[in-house]
């Protein structure tokens, strides 16, 4: 529904700005905040500081963090600028949000780093039986895709587009004002990240891979179990969680937070849809590490959705009030 006024008519797809909250006092802002900024860069910074802590007991050395650290600096600073002036909450929300990002993902690899090198038993082996009793021919489909290479070229690019989602879903979600879905998929990304990054610990696995071919991740694992890697560039760590799929969890959360009455859900629906397929062999995932993924991005859902229940249901009376003043979500 479009709203006239004076000027013509307005379009929008997001809710009314909220007032500035620049007076609340500084004492009470990491207890009563409302977006849970403050709370998201104190939970980074404790596995930050687990990372510090592992990292000089296993005699990790790595290169680049001071680097990025400066910039995310810059973008988080732009964020609380625009936050305590109440210039642009659009502009604050994007740069929270991307600051909070790219802080979990460094953090959150280095961790799944880490952990690698507890050299738990592997579990391919029971993996690969596991999917066998599930019916799941992963070599019998590999060889599918590979003879068609349209197919082939549009499964990995479509894998390959989570992270470029994720950053496009945080811009869009700034600028029609939905800071509760961004708010969701942050906390929901985070505990994901935690849980697969644990787990991977705890029941390590190098993925189906044709035999000589196993991709980079798999060989980084391989050099953290036996300690011949320890150090490295931040710019060139890449993920090594086979079980469970943190891709297939960030699939999932994608999909939740773009749910009705968003018209973005029906494209980025139809988007990871396709990224679920791709998974498997673009990523080299048994099938048992997408089930586990689910059932974590689904814990992740109902344990944000239970801890936030105050704000979200705070937000759904705004948009609730938004929709029947005419302004259409």
């Amino acid at each position: 529904m479009k709203t006239e006024s004076a000027a013509g008519f307005e379009y929008s797809e997001g809710l009314p700005e909220s007032p500035p909250r620049a007076s609340r006092s500084a004492s009470k802002r990491l207890l009563d905040d409302p977006d849970y900024i403050l709370r998201a860069w104190a939970a980074i910074l404790i596995v930050a500081a687990i990372d510090w802590l592992l990292a000089g007991r296993v005699g990790f050395k790595i290169d680049g963090i001071p680097h990025a650290a400066f910039w995310i600096t810059i973008i988080a600073a732009v964020g609380f600028f625009f936050e305590q002036t109440g210039r642009s909450r659009k502009i604050s929300d994007w740069a929270h949000y991307v600051a909070l990002w790219l802080s979990l993902a460094i953090t959150i690899d280095i961790y799944s780093y880490l952990v690698a090198t507890s050299r738990m038993q592997l579990w391919d082996l029971r993996f690969a039986r596991l999917d066998a009793a599930l019916g799941f021919n992963w070599l019998g489909c590999l060889s599918f895709i590979m003879r068609h290479p349209i197919l082939r070229n549009l499964l990995e690019h479509d894998y390959n587009s989570v992270f470029g989602q994720l950053f496009v879903s945080i811009a869009y979600f700034a600028i029609i004002g939905r800071s509760d879905r961004n708010r969701e998929l942050l906390w929901a990304g985070m505990l994901s990240a935690l849980i697969t990054a644990s787990l991977s610990g705890l029941l390590p696995a190098l993925g189906p891979c044709l035999k000589g071919d196993m991709p980079k991740w798999s060989a980084v694992l391989v050099t953290l179990r036996d300690g011949s890697l320890s150090r490295f560039a931040l710019l060139n760590m890449t993920g090594i969680v086979t079980f469970p799929s943190f891709h297939t969890a960030l699939a999932i959360l994608l999909v939740y937070v773009h749910r009705p009455p968003l018209r973005s859900f029906v494209p980025v629906l139809i988007l990871n849809l396709v990224m679920l397929v791709a998974i498997p062999f673009a990523g080299h995932h048994y099938l048992v590490d997408m089930i586990a993924g689910a059932g974590v991005a689904a814990i992740s859902i109902a344990v944000v959705r239970l801890a936030m229940r105050p704000a979200l249901s705070e937000d759904s009376l705004s948009a609730d009030a938004a929709t029947n003043s005419g302004v259409r979500i």
